[in-house]
């Protein structure tokens, strides 16, 4: 299978050209998995290929479903980008792209039919690796799949469903449908709005505000203040706070905390 030219080739640099079409024509043979159901986890089709790009300091990732691992590397110069292709069968493959110009990591799905692409026998994914100069500020959209982070500067990510981890970065500003969120080790602040899943935030240089549906909320290590509206259902755990602990909406008796350096306001306690 030789992948179609992007249709905005012309702002590619000649080194990403030569890369995709050069990788395609050489990895992207179809073979079958042996074994096992055919599942969303399986690759029983698939694809790979490899591109490269002169580095901005900034990303913008689109990424459908499929794992998106993402890391900052000290001495590199550009951006490098491993894709795995993975579908139920050969039409699905066919219809999935991946594309890089200048500071966009665009991916490309099948259109839906009448029969559905995504079922439990049908499935087409993207798996993502890719490398970036430590520091590259970071714009992710990402529907379903794992994702991780690390290395990297200012992460702004929009995540519809999966576990995502996040450390060693510069500033988090993260929506989230569904999954465990799991964020270490940010220079600056954190700003989360979560629907359901656990979440656990240890260290961080600046502030942590919280918004969250459902699921248990770790937070410790923090430089600011922490708050945290609407708690949801969850427990709450926070310990190790310089600043102060602020909790809106939700029942006393789920909130844990110690060592909170400044004042607290919590909500209280129901008779």
């Amino acid at each position: 299978m030789l992948k179609r030219p992007d249709t905005h080739g012309d702002e590619k640099s000649e080194m990403t050209k030569r890369t995709l079409w050069t990788t395609a024509a050489v990895l992207c043979a179809v073979v079958a998995a042996p074994g096992g159901s055919a599942a969303q986890g399986n690759c029983r089709h698939r694809a790979e290929i490899e591109l490269n790009a002169p580095a901005t300091g900034n990303l913008t990732v689109d990424a459908g479903a499929g794992t998106l691992v993402v890391s900052g590397r000290d001495g590199l110069d550009g951006t490098r980008v491993t894709a795995t292709l993975c579908a139920s069968d050969e039409g699905r493959l066919e219809g999935l792209d991946v594309s890089l110009a200048g500071d966009r990591l665009d991916t490309h799905y099948p259109r839906s039919s009448a029969g559905g692409w995504f079922t439990r026998n049908r499935y087409a994914r993207i798996d993502l690796v890719v490398e970036v100069p430590a520091g590259t500020n970071l714009r992710l959209e990402d529907t379903s799949g794992s994702v991780e982070i690390t290395g990297v500067g200012d992460v702004t990510l929009r995540d519809g469903s999966g576990s995502a981890l996040l450390r060693g970065v510069a500033s988090v500003a993260v929506q989230d449908g569904s999954g465990s969120l799991r964020i270490e080790d940010v220079a600056d602040s954190i700003m989360v709005e979560d629907g359901s899943g656990s979440m656990r935030i240890l260290g961080v240089g600046g502030n942590v505000v919280i918004t969250d549906g459902s699921g248990s909320i770790e937070v410790g290590a923090v430089d600011g203040t922490v708050r945290i509206n609407g708690a949801g259902s969850g427990r709450v755990t926070v310990s190790d706070v310089a600043g102060d602990l602020v909790v809106t909406d939700t029942r006393r008796s789920r909130i844990r905390y110690s060592d909170i350096r400044g004042s607290l306001d919590l909500p209280p306690e129901r008779r």
